[in-house]
């Protein structure tokens, strides 16, 4: 007995390195950001809108939004929002991004990533109130930011769901290109499956029945690992939380395995980070992806919201699951929690070979394995 509540605390002080503790997707406590490092990470060209073009007064901010794409577009081209080459399986920076759970730790930092990217982004929340940050004039998180907009999203609802995606593509001439699963089920623990599972699944369906190029899942790592200690832990306290990622997970699977949405360029991406930290982004020279989910690590949210953008410029995600931590914290799941709690940036020698590694994001992700293979 005394074992087993050894194994357990040591999970749990595993993936909590920093005040707000969590393992993936999974969070106990979601603080509200002062400011967000995604901006300062991301250097690729795009200034805020509203500092390049002023504060147009004349057109709404959604007609706005279209005009300058399809300025962008007769000016400079149809590549004239692409980090690399446009694809059918990535997402152009002229579509518009949706992020469910936009109040959470890691779903603000995908707010601030979408909109550092150049895109323009629906920050939803079951209340239907973001948490704008007017504290900082140079936040992007900004109630009078012209790309960013807020939508009540309720994720255990497909009809909720299907009607947010019709109000936002009939208000605008920029279409969803994304939808980034950010939500993870809250700190009472009641609600795994109607969050986890159901909300996954529901996001899934929304996106193939409106032929939404990409959705991006966020996870966790270990989920496949029912006997690791990280496991167990976050399964107990979440009241069954890692049991319905991993069934969520396998359901999105099992709905996109289908040769007519992989022709059409729909598809999807599940991301497992490891333990998760509210420290700066580091960038993908630092990170290290996996898939086996037998790796794990810890990362900042910031990494990962990175990551989850990332994702929607390399067509090499298309369809595949992935783990992803700081290459210096790598530790076999089995031995990850020890690891966390002596904060080491000591890496293991053990490699799955599986492993991704690069300078760039295209570099980083574009070797991972499709789940069809």
């Amino acid at each position: 007995m005394l074992n087993t509540i050894y194994v357990l605390l040591v999970a749990y002080i595993a993936v909590a390195p920093s005040p707000a503790i969590g393992f993936g997707g999974t969070r106990w406590r979601c603080p509200c950001h002062k400011s967000s490092s995604a901006l300062h990470a991301w250097d690729d060209g795009y200034a805020d809108a509203r500092h390049s073009t002023g504060n147009p007064t004349f057109m709404n901010r959604r007609d706005w939004i279209g005009q300058s794409a399809l300025v962008s577009t007769v000016f400079l081209g149809s590549n004239a929002f692409a980090d690399d080459s446009i694809s059918a399986r990535t997402v152009p920076k002229g579509k518009s991004v949706i992020i469910l759970g936009a109040n959470g730790g890691t779903g603000r930092e995908c707010v601030s990533a979408v909109l550092a990217s150049g895109r323009s982004c629906y920050a939803t929340a079951r209340s239907g109130s973001f948490n704008y940050d007017e504290e900082s004039g140079s936040s992007l998180l900004r109630k009078d930011n012209l790309r960013l907009f807020q939508n009540q999203a309720d994720v255990s609802s497909l009809a909720g769901l299907l009607a947010l995606v019709d109000k936002i593509n009939s208000s605008t001439s920029v279409s969803v290109g994304a939808m980034i699963f950010a939500a993870s089920a809250s700190a009472s623990g009641n609600n795994a499956l109607d969050v986890d599972y159901q909300g996954v699944i529901n996001a899934g369906k929304v996106c193939i029945e409106k032929n939404i190029p990409r959705l991006v899942v966020v996870s966790s790592g270990a989920v496949t690992r029912p006997n690791s200690a990280v496991y167990k832990l976050l399964n107990f306290v979440g009241n069954g939380i890692m049991k319905a990622k991993i069934d969520g997970e396998n359901e999105v699977r099992a709905l996109y395995n289908n040769q007519k949405l992989i022709d059409q360029g729909v598809g999807y991406t599940i991301v497992r980070p490891g333990g998760l930290t509210n420290e700066a982004a580091t960038g993908p020279s630092f990170l290290e992806v996996n898939q086996g989910d037998d790796k794990s690590g810890r990362l900042s949210r910031a990494d990962v919201a990175q990551i989850c953008i990332g994702c929607l410029d390399v067509a090499g995600t298309f369809d595949t699951t992935f783990e992803c931590y700081l290459k210096d914290t790598a530790k076999p799941v089995d031995n990850v929690g020890l690891s966390n709690i002596l904060r080491s940036t000591d890496p293991t020698s053990y490699r799955s070979g599986n492993e991704g590694n690069g300078e760039t994001w295209s570099e980083l992700l574009g070797g991972l394995k499709t789940d069809f293979a």
